[in-house]
């Protein structure tokens, strides 16, 4: 049976956090043969707390290692997590996912042959109340499957690829730093594998605004790894997005007739997160800028935008095209 090393970093989100490490701490998979690093840089850190959360995994029969870290990205505090990792599989979820019983054991199944640098599960949404209830889960057989990335929510890799290949990259500090990793596992010739019984429970942001600033951080993100992968065709990224807020404005009108609130909420909801996303893109495509010395060409064979699937998919069931 594998060792395993379960890495979760938080930052400013105690009662989330509490709650998933609470699911944590249940997992099916034999407690000697796993063990929890947390990488907390929050404001109200201190080691009286440190010690209460280690006794409590230790009256479990885990080991967990609890360590501050000062603010400093969310890459830079996984590279943490992986240097203080003694499992042969790390396993990644965030602050604010509970994670199913079943996590572990199903997430390390995904590693059946040596081919496999790294898995994911299915991330559900958590206790879907106010804006929850019209915010779509994310389609991770679709990331693994079309993007050939993983959702940092609910994530795994070998360790050795991962020191390998350097770890993630501290330069993103919020967004796409699962995707730069997921593409560098990619280029070494291993691929991602789809564990379905694998379950994360991802909760959304819990306002307009929260939201808003998220979707403007994940743009950002994407045009870093456009200007770190120059081969990425962010140009042709930002234009699909265009295509897919123009649909989204196109198609309200209907949904408006339709007197249908969820659709009309849905409608409303994604064409402010999509501006939000593609006015980060195009922000950081303009400002950002990437160390020359770090950049890698690469042919992307692997890779196929989400936008330029959800468009085709679109296509074919308005349409009815085969």
């Amino acid at each position: 049976m594998k060792e395993v090393s379960v890495v979760v970093c938080t930052y400013n989100r105690r009662k989330m956090f509490e709650e998933c490490l609470e699911s944590l701490l249940n997992q099916s998979y034999p407690k000697d043969k796993y063990e929890i690093i947390v990488v907390d840089s929050s404001d109200d850190y201190s080691e009286s707390l440190a010690e209460n959360y280690k006794e409590k995994a230790r009256k479990k029969g885990i080991e967990l290692k609890y360590i501050y870290q000062k603010p400093s990205g969310i890459s830079a505090a996984r590279n943490l997590g992986i240097r203080n990792a003694a499992g042969e599989i790390i396993c990644f979820t965030d602050d604010d996912c509970i994670a199913d019983r079943l996590w572990v054991e199903k997430l390390i199944e995904g590693f059946d042959n040596e081919n496999v640098g790294g898995a994911g599960g299915k991330i559900l949404i958590y206790n879907q109340e106010g804006l929850g209830r019209y915010l779509p889960s994310v389609d991770q057989y679709s990331l693994i499957n079309d993007w050939s990335f993983i959702s940092g929510a609910n994530m795994a890799y070998r360790r050795d690829i991962l020191e390998y290949i350097g770890g993630f990259d501290p330069l993103f500090k919020f967004g796409a730093d699962d995707a730069d990793i997921a593409i560098r596992v990619r280029l070494r010739g291993y691929t991602l594998k789809y564990s379905e019984g694998a379950v994360i429970y991802f909760r959304h942001r819990s306002n307009l605004r929260e939201l808003i600033r998220q979707q403007y951080g994940y743009g950002i993100g994407f045009s870093r790894l456009g200007k770190k992968y120059p081969n990425l065709q962010i140009r042709k990224a930002i234009f699909l997005l265009l295509i897919k807020l123009i649909w989204n404005i196109a198609t309200f009108p209907g949904c408006l007739m339709k007197k249908d609130k969820k659709q009309i909420m849905r409608r409303a909801i994604n064409i402010i997160l999509v501006s939000s996303y593609l006015i980060g893109v195009i922000s950081g495509y303009v400002s950002v800028k990437y160390p020359e010395e770090k950049i890698i060409p690469c042919d992307f064979k692997f890779f196929k935008p989400l936008a330029e699937n959800f468009l085709r998919e679109k296509i074919k069931n308005k349409f009815r095209l085969k």
